[in-house]
């Protein structure tokens, strides 16, 4: 279907002003069409906000030494208590948000229609779920060792997710510059990683990456949902069981040679 539109146009000399009759000519789109360029737009919005929250979550998790310094040169409790909450919204939220925003990657319709780097993607985002329920059931800003485990997962998913979109997913960008007389799968890193881990280049391996990423996703989903129940199953696994007190008893005093009982 064309839409033709017809005016007048002004073209600007250096000497004078010409009008020429112009066309523009539009053509529709159809609905199949429509539906794949937002989709694609869609994906591609989701992969840039993902590989700039993955690098603000890193960036906040290594840095919370930093924090923990600034936040004692403060003298007022409040300044104290607002420098802290930022430093809980920015981690918490950016890595809530990347796992929010990759359930995208589990959609096993995308791995055609778009180039998805497997399997880093997706076990990029296994590990921020993983951090996300070690926060949910430990107090990592008390405990030391869950702090180091979340911190450890943090940077693995970032680093996963951000060498898939840099060699994968953005490597036909570079491929694209190459003569038509050079092969791709052969030519350099970038032809060797979108030929091997690009999703629609090697649909076997999408395959496994779907089913072991996603069953991975959801056991740890699971197990979210048995430790929010109050005294569940889960927790009595994760909750440190109470120690007894246990009170010295002392022996009673014996009196002193000498001493003169009264009465």
């Amino acid at each position: 279907m064309l839409f033709t539109y017809s005016g007048i146009g002004m073209l600007f000399g250096a000497d004078s002003v010409i009008l020429q009759q112009s066309v523009v000519t539009v053509q529709a789109l159809n609905s199949s069409q429509a539906v794949t360029t937002a989709a694609t737009y869609t994906e591609n919005t989701i992969e840039v906000l993902l590989t700039m929250l993955t690098v603000l979550a890193i960036s906040i998790q290594i840095a919370r030494t930093y924090f923990l310094r600034i936040l004692k040169k403060f003298t007022l409790r409040v300044a104290a208590d607002v420098w802290w909450l930022i430093f809980i919204i920015l981690r918490d939220a950016s890595i809530f948000l990347v796992v929010f925003l990759g359930v995208m990657l589990f959609w096993p319709g995308i791995y055609q229609d778009f180039p998805i780097a497997v399997p880093f993607a997706p076990l990029a985002i296994d590990f921020f779920a993983l951090a996300l329920l070690i926060m949910l059931i430990k107090d990592t800003d008390e405990e030391a060792f869950w702090n180091s485990i979340v911190t450890i997962a943090v940077v693995i998913g970032s680093v996963l997710y951000i060498v898939g979109v840099v060699f994968v997913t953005e490597s036909a960008v570079q491929l694209a510059k190459l003569p038509p007389t050079v092969s791709t799968a052969t030519s350099n890193i970038w032809g060797y990683f979108y030929a091997t881990f690009n999703s629609q280049a090697n649909p076997a391996l999408s395959i496994y990456s779907f089913y072991i990423c996603f069953g991975l996703l959801m056991l740890m989903g699971l197990v979210a949902i048995l430790s929010s129940f109050k005294g569940g199953i889960f927790n009595r696994f994760i909750e440190p069981k109470p120690q007894p007190v246990v009170k010295e008893v002392q022996p009673p005093q014996q009196p002193q040679q000498g001493q003169q009982k009264s009465g």
